[in-house]
């Protein structure tokens, strides 16, 4: 009877932890393209686990619209090169993504350009 209740109270920990440990697939961005998209900086979030950038973006048909995008983690971007001070609020970036499988705005984020033309 002690093992049947260690094994119930261990399963049920287990279940109630799993959610919390799940993280979300990268399938709805098409990797195999690549859009470069210019726009104003709205937000500009360097967290783990992903990188939140949102921007201003002018749309073909000349309406204007903010947009976000996701990234790789802050451990990954500081090492392609990225420094705290380089984006903020404000600045014109064009930004290289994965688009969206199904078409929709936003993205996964492969590469920034900064105005001064610095790149990571």
């Amino acid at each position: 009877m002690k093992s049947v209740s260690s094994i119930l109270l261990i399963s049920a920990a287990w279940a109630f932890a799993s959610p919390s440990a799940a993280h979300h697939s990268a399938a709805q961005f098409d990797f195999s393209k690549t859009e470069m998209i210019e726009g104003t900086v709205r937000l500009f979030e360097v967290r783990n686990p992903h990188t939140r950038l949102v921007l201003e973006v002018e749309k073909e048909d000349g309406t204007v619209k903010e947009i976000e995008y996701e990234g790789h983690s802050r451990n990954n971007i500081y090492r392609s090169g990225w420094r705290a001070d380089m984006v903020e609020v404000g600045d014109t970036l064009t930004i290289g993504i994965a688009p969206m499988r199904d078409g929709g705005d936003g993205g996964y984020i492969t590469s920034v350009r900064l105005e001064d033309g610095r790149e990571f």
